[in-house]
């Protein structure tokens, strides 16, 4: 068993999954829901798209970086610590995109036509126009792709609305908030091979950036409460956001760094957003 273990945790840390996956999904569902959802059969296929497309997209970001990763010494990618061949790492690129294709013929329009918006912008963050290597776009990519999560999920079952909009922008602002702290993390590791927006800006306005955009998506998420698009009991949420500005305002005084920021973001983000689901099914359910 410890050996399997042993074996399967290269994988693991390709794929990547577990740390961002979830919150993926919870886009999907979060859009879904807002929606009213009317065929579960459609949610489910567009789940497995989100699933199997994103970790294809994190799996193609550590064949781009394992010669640069190698050089670097990084321990994240397993392919530059040739735990995995660089050519498996390929092949399993190929089979999960493959898988995210067929989930795709399963799946309806209006949702479908953004699938390919989905595959240029995440794929090509890492390959072809190498969107992180260009500072600004870089960050706006890490934020589009969960907000168009969010507007699929949403599409599957009513037209695209203002508040449907709202809830896009506002997990746009949290997921682009978490590509800055990223290029923060890994600002020594990028200086040599690309410029992005933390290096253009330097840390510590990198860091300034974070607030701000953790700060507009609260803004937008208040306002889809003020606007009547989410339920009113929602509200109760806004205060917590204070657990998620704690980590980012210690990063900020130079008391935390930039991977520990991470991590508690990630933990503290998909606890709210599934506090958020559940007030908003108790809240918006038939009396």
């Amino acid at each position: 068993m410890p050996g399997a273990l042993s074996q399967a945790r290269p994988w693991v840390a390709l794929l990547r999954f577990h740390e961002y996956g979830p919150l993926f999904l919870l886009c999907g569902v979060a859009g879904a829901l807002y929606a009213g959802v009317s065929s579960p059969s459609g949610l489910a296929a567009l789940l497995c798209f989100i699933a199997l497309f994103s970790s294809s997209a994190f799996v193609l970001n550590d064949v781009a970086d394992s010669e640069e990763d190698s050089v670097a010494g990084t321990s994240r990618n397993p392919i530059a610590n040739g735990e995995i061949g660089r050519a498996a790492g390929v092949a399993a690129f190929a089979l999960l995109a493959a898988g995210s294709l067929a989930a795709l013929y399963f799946v309806s329009p209006p949702a479908l036509y953004a699938a390919p918006l989905v595959y240029g912008l995440y794929w090509g963050y890492s390959w072809g126009p190498a969107f992180k290597a260009r500072p600004g776009v870089d960050v706006a990519v890490h934020g589009a792709v969960p907000a168009l999560f969010v507007f699929m999920g949403y599409a599957l079952y009513a037209r695209p609305s203002a508040g449907a909009a709202l809830l896009s922008g506002a997990v746009f602002c949290a997921a682009a908030m978490s590509g800055v702290l990223q290029e923060v993390r890994d600002l020594g590791k990028d200086a040599p091979h690309r410029r992005t927006t933390a290096l253009a800006l330097g840390e510590a306005r990198s860091v300034d950036l974070s607030v701000a955009l953790l700060g507009a998506g609260v803004a937008l998420y208040a306002a889809a409460v003020a606007t009547g698009t989410l339920p009113l009991a929602m509200a109760a949420l806004v205060p917590g956001t204070g657990l998620l500005f704690a980590p980012l305002l210690r990063l900020r005084s130079g008391a935390g760094g930039a991977g520990g920021t991470i991590r508690a973001l990630r933990l503290r983000g998909a606890a709210l957003a599934l506090a958020a689901l559940v007030i908003y099914v108790l809240s918006a359910r038939p009396a």
